[in-house]
């Protein structure tokens, strides 16, 4: 057999043929024909726009946009466009499987114990992928993903490994003994790798640091599921510590008291929020305390928890508390996909009774400003992070439930209905905190 020797020349040449085909595919125009865009910010619908798009950006709209020579075009003439949406509190790395409500008895412990890392993260592979096809181009991933299998998703997104949103992963939970668990003195680490045990401010700034240093770019406390929370000045410190190389801090907080001290304490939001008093959503209102109200709908809550959550929406709304949407889905239901679980929330804010710009805002403008990303709405200089529907979403805000066409940072993944997914010619491998958008 004749052998061919491959120089060094050659492998160059190869090699710059390779990244520039990758670079011309990067920096090609795209127009979008969009035939009716919405404008979140003003709440209305303009008819006719021509989108540009380079380097994944947008980089131009209007109605009178010359489209270059030999832009690839695409075609929304007979549909509602609109900014990718987003999910500020996921957990993409833990799912409850059916019978799980009784076999676990509203815990954690069998995923804990039975679910190693590795089988998380591939979950959370599937979970990705079926929120970027329900038209999620972020999600702000909030912990319970075992030994950081929430930053693992989030490198293999950005290095083209997988198809998914945008993450904001937030590593293990920072919470005092005992975390979400009901602990037991013979296994006082049952909670591990689910929570880092935090009692006293220089062990909050550790698990912080530790963190951060395993690729956080949230930190999420739980201040209230024990009958000690933390003070003030605990979670202080964890805003201060993460604060200094700017990452911000969300507090699961239940209870009046405990969304109160996380309020005063500086974090950006509260995940859950539930029983929260008009006085206390006045002081995050002051304070500009994002609500992730995290509202499951009356097939998940039952009717009483369910009225009690749409009363708290209805009062947040009335007061002016800052609201982003988050859904906190770790469940399964057999035939539902998670990004179609995440969009049945909508349910919640229909019975409030929320007007439909308001929570288009929630999945989109409001929740890119807390996720502090440049996605969210359609303008010049913002990610070219696109869906689109065949139904305005501001008439009946159920249309965003009918994604059939997905853009994330450029880049077509979803076209006609159909879910498009190619590896690309060329990956990275991502090890340090992205830079913020």
């Amino acid at each position: 057999m004749k052998r061919v020797l491959v120089g060094p020349i050659f492998l160059f040449f190869l090699l710059f043929s390779t990244l520039s085909v990758a670079a011309q595919e990067s920096t090609r125009v795209t127009a979008i024909r969009a035939g009716h865009m919405i404008d979140v910010e003003a709440g209305r619908l303009i008819d006719n726009q021509i989108i540009l798009i380079e380097h994944g950006l947008i980089t131009a709209i209007g109605s009178n946009i010359s489209i270059p020579s030999g832009a690839e075009v695409i075609d929304l003439s007979d549909s509602y466009v609109l900014p990718g949406l987003i999910d500020a509190h996921t957990h993409l790395a833990m799912t409850e499987m059916p019978g799980a409500d009784i076999n676990d008895h509203g815990t954690y412990y069998y995923t804990t114990l039975l679910e190693p890392t590795a089988f998380r993260a591939i979950q959370g592979v599937a979970q990705a992928r079926t929120l970027l096809e329900s038209g999620f181009t972020w999600v702000r991933d909030v912990g319970n993903n075992a030994l950081y299998a929430d930053v693992a998703l989030r490198r293999a997104v950005e290095g083209g490994w997988i198809p998914g949103p945008n993450i904001i992963a937030s590593g293990i939970i920072i919470a005092p003994f005992g975390g979400q668990f009901q602990m037991q003195p013979e296994k006082p680490d049952l909670g591990n790798p689910e929570y880092i045990y935090a009692d006293t401010e220089d062990e909050i700034r550790l698990a912080v640091r530790k963190n951060i240093h395993y690729g956080a770019t949230v930190i999420k406390l739980v201040t209230d599921n024990q009958p000690y929370i933390y003070s003030v000045e605990d979670i202080a410190a964890a805003v201060d510590e993460a604060g200094d190389v700017g990452i911000k801090v969300a507090a699961h907080a239940s209870s009046d008291e405990g969304i109160r001290r996380a309020t005063l304490a500086g974090v950006v939001s509260i995940e859950h929020g539930t029983r929260p008093t008009d006085k206390t959503l006045r002081l995050m209102k002051e304070m500009g305390t994002v609500l992730v109200g995290t509202d499951f709908p009356a097939t998940r809550n039952g009717a009483e928890r369910h009225a009690a959550l749409v009363d708290r929406i209805r009062r947040a709304y009335e007061i002016g508390t800052p609201m982003a949407f988050g859904s906190d889905v770790e469940y399964y239901r057999e035939g539902w996909t998670r990004g179609e679980l995440t969009l049945e929330f909508l349910d919640s804010y229909t019975d409030a009774e929320l007007p439909a710009d308001y929570i288009l805002k929630m999945f989109t403008l409001f929740a890119a400003d807390l996720l502090g990303v440049n996605s969210g709405v359609l303008k010049q200089g913002a990610a070219a992070d696109i869906v689109a529907v065949d139904h305005n979403p501001l008439d009946d805000i159920n249309a965003i439930r009918g994604v059939h066409f997905v853009m994330k940072d450029g880049r077509v993944y979803k076209q006609d209905g159909r879910f498009e997914w190619e590896t690309p010619r060329v990956m990275n491998n991502p090890r340090r905190k992205p830079q913020r958008r």
